[in-house]
């Protein structure tokens, strides 16, 4: 029988904050001898945060200090007076207001050298770009790197097992993907599944997108056109929309339709049949054509990545052959 999961509880950020702050405060020298596992394993994210930044960590760390929530960063982390890792904790949050470059000079100006100082970005669920993030000088920090880490500690302490233990479920229930039956799909398994095409398809995102239905993730890529209007390819979730976007209000209703007969006519002459929306819509981004479960399966009803690609390279053909009609 499974015992009850303190991190099934425990969901939020904060949460999450205490615990990383709690690990860090482990490598500390004196509670080596109430522990030494445990402060091996805390040094070994010590270590690994300087590996990310391809620094030497100090010879001997002989002082921590720990601050929680200090200037609205999540985890601050001093080392011997000298260095400042700075970690910003994401579940399934990503970065926004310009955050990241806020709280580096935040730390900046309390006379540490730029140099020692560690941006972290820890995240333990999955997110479809980092740009911003690596742009601002952050190293990632994901759930594969945590559990590496987790996964050297050999003792017994039930805060790190509970915690190794959950973070395994979310990676386990990504992967499942591949074995679930595509009709019984959750969040998990999108994306895994998106993270997978991800690898094969150029210019792709996904994230979760918001709408009066109750939203969904989408993955979105392949894009062209030009400022005026342009066009791309999204799946939500089980079905593939053609999609535009056009910024000016009067000319929305005009290219719409434009462009469904375009890239309708162009797959009708490659014997796929389209579909048109039930009801078009009049913002920037509106759906012009639909393709109904993309997805390819075996005789399981298991998804077949290869071939589910392959298909979807041939929508980009589509798109890529009306690209002269802007």
């Amino acid at each position: 029988m499974n015992r009850p999961n303190l991190f099934d509880y425990a969901t939020s950020e904060l949460s999450q904050d205490a615990f990383i702050c709690w690990l860090l405060k482990w490598a500390s020298p004196e509670y080596k001898i109430i522990d030494g596992k445990l402060n091996t394993c805390a040094l070994n994210f010590i270590y690994a945060i300087f590996k990310k930044h391809t620094k030497t960590p100090p010879l001997h760390i002989e002082k921590i200090e720990i601050f929680k929530q200090d200037k609205k960063i999540d985890v601050l982390c001093i080392i011997n007076d000298i260095y400042a890792i700075l970690i910003e904790d994401k579940i399934g949050t990503i970065n926004h207001s310009n955050q990241l470059s806020r709280y580096f000079e935040s730390v900046k100006v309390r006379d540490f050298k730029e140099e020692n100082i560690l941006p972290i970005y820890f995240k333990t669920e999955d997110q479809g770009d980092y740009t911003d993030v690596l742009g601002n000088g952050y190293k990632l920090f994901l759930r594969s790197d945590i559990l590496d880490i987790l996964n050297t500690y050999s003792g017994s302490n039930t805060i790190i097992i509970d915690y190794r233990s959950h973070l395994q479920s979310i990676s386990d229930q990504v992967e499942s993907y591949k074995s679930v039956k595509i009709e019984n799909w959750k969040r998990y398994q999108w994306i895994g599944f998106y993270l997978r095409i991800q690898e094969e398809l150029d210019d792709s995102n996904w994230d979760y997108i918001p709408n009066p239905q109750g939203g969904f993730l989408g993955f979105y890529w392949h894009f062209q056109g030009d400022n005026n209007c342009k066009q791309y390819l999204q799946l939500e979730q089980n079905k593939l929309c053609f999609k535009i976007f056009v910024n000016n209000p009067k000319e929305r209703s005009v290219l719409r339709n434009k462009w469904f007969n375009i890239i309708y006519n162009k797959a009708d002459e490659r014997r796929i049949k389209l579909k048109k929306p039930s009801r078009f819509g009049n913002g920037r981004y509106m759906t012009v054509c639909i393709y109904d479960e993309y997805r390819e399966c075996n005789n399981y009803n298991q998804i077949d990545v290869d071939k589910t690609i392959k298909k979807l390279k041939i929508f980009e053909s589509i798109l890529e052959a009306v690209k002269d009609k802007a």
